[in-house]
């Protein structure tokens, strides 16, 4: 997770004396010719809509529920390869697609027809989802100097760029501010007009090794973020104080849900834990029996969660009991997507499944080229299905 996908360099006749040397330069002069005439360029205007994509999760408690209600069957309407591995979900607003890629790339992809309207480069591999504000886009990056960066995307350009420490998961907007989490164990206010750093939480001592590769997840109050030491805690969102903290297990990589109220976090010893979001306190818990890399998705009556079984459990989200399951394949190991009274969710078997939500009966499946580690996206009466870590598949409503 997190490595650095390069481009293949172009092959050199053996009669140069170097050819090491010049295949490099060849492809940095590429690189650097191609990088100015795709950058980014979405000039018009952005208009905002109620079901807009514009973070990982589609809200800042991350509950995974598009505001489009989209039913099977579906068709695919086109294809779109990024050339590198993509692990974060796309995001989506006024017709345009925007997602990141391992080889530290953001690209800008027309939704009617899947045409690229360019791309922009970072330092390194865009490990987690961006955010999308306006004519911005907030990219955390893995490593290097320049490892949370805004971009234009008027222009491609950076507008700010910062080092705030290696950084794996998904950024998070609440108004004026954003929150990140990195692997030195740190959470992180800052500034989305220049990057100001507001205050930072130090989740262990210098001296202790403990990653937060979850992503922050917000009630307005307070942030919620899940650590490889097994806990869970809880900061103030203006202050950066400490509210509550609780040992759940083991690691907990999978990023917390807030539901009215209710926090649902999964541990990577398949525990799933709802707790009070202002308190910390223990409100259920529902063994799944297998790992838990990917965060849930919650409505107002149930609790979703994927394993590395390939199973889907459907709980209620009061008392935790289970509703039903459901079995893939192969192993769940990205959150599965609430539209209307459907649960689209992926799978390593290669496909994508649309289950009845109050019985997880499955209505359809649909059989991609690839093995599926990305959430799916809907907008509109469009749902993008990412698969084998490089491409990305709209599809629309089909003929029954």
């Amino acid at each position: 997770m997190g490595f650095l996908m390069l481009r293949r360099s172009a092959h050199i006749g053996p009669a140069h004396r170097n050819p090491w040397r010049l295949a490099v330069a060849a492809v940095l002069l590429g690189l650097m010719l191609g990088g100015c005439a795709d950058r980014i360029r979405v000039e018009r205007r952005m208009t905002a809509a109620s079901f807009d994509w514009i973070m990982y999760g589609g809200s800042g408690g991350r509950t995974n529920e598009s505001y489009s209600s989209l039913k099977p069957p579906l068709e695919p309407v086109w294809e779109y390869n990024a050339m590198a591995g993509i692990s974060g979900t796309p995001l989506v607003k006024d017709s345009v697609v925007l997602v990141g890629t391992l080889q530290g790339e953001l690209h800008a992809i027309r939704l009617s027809d899947g045409e690229s309207l360019g791309s922009s480069a970072v330092e390194s591999a865009i490990v987690g989802t961006p955010v999308w504000d306006g004519a911005f886009a907030y990219v955390a990056c893995g490593l290097g100097n320049e490892t949370l960066v805004c971009v234009s995307l008027r222009d491609g350009q950076r507008r700010w760029a910062l080092r705030i420490g290696p950084i794996e998961s998904s950024p998070l907007m609440i108004g004026s501010f954003l929150y990140v989490t990195t692997l030195d164990g740190s959470l992180v206010a800052l500034t989305k007009e220049d990057g100001k750093e507001v205050w930072r939480y130090e989740y262990a001592a210098k001296d202790l090794r403990r990653p937060v590769r979850s992503s922050p997840a917000s009630d307005g109050e307070v942030i919620i973020v899940g650590s490889d030491g097994g806990d869970v805690f809880a900061v103030e969102r203006i202050t950066g104080r400490l509210r509550w903290k609780i040992q759940v297990g083991s690691s907990v990589f999978a990023t917390p849900v807030i539901s009215d109220g209710l926090c649902i976090a999964g541990t990577l010893d398949g525990k799933l834990v709802a707790m009070d979001a202002r308190t910390g306190s223990i409100r259920w818990s529902y063994e799944t029996g297998s790992r838990i890399y990917a965060a849930a998705a919650a409505s107002a009556d149930h609790v979703f969660i994927g394993s590395a079984d390939g199973t889907l459990i459907a709980l209620s989200r009061e008392s935790g009991s289970m509703s039903w399951k459901f079995h893939a394949k192969s192993s769940i190991s990205s959150a599965p997507l609430i539209s209307g009274d459907m649960l689209y969710v992926g799978s390593l078997d290669r496909k994508l499944y649309a289950l009845q939500i109050e019985t997880g009966v499955k209505l359809w499946e649909y059989e991609v080229e690839g093995r599926i580690r990305v959430s799916p996206v809907i907008w509109g009466d469009v749902l993008l299905v990412t698969y084998e870590d490089k491409f990305i598949t709209a599809m629309r409503p089909g003929r029954p």
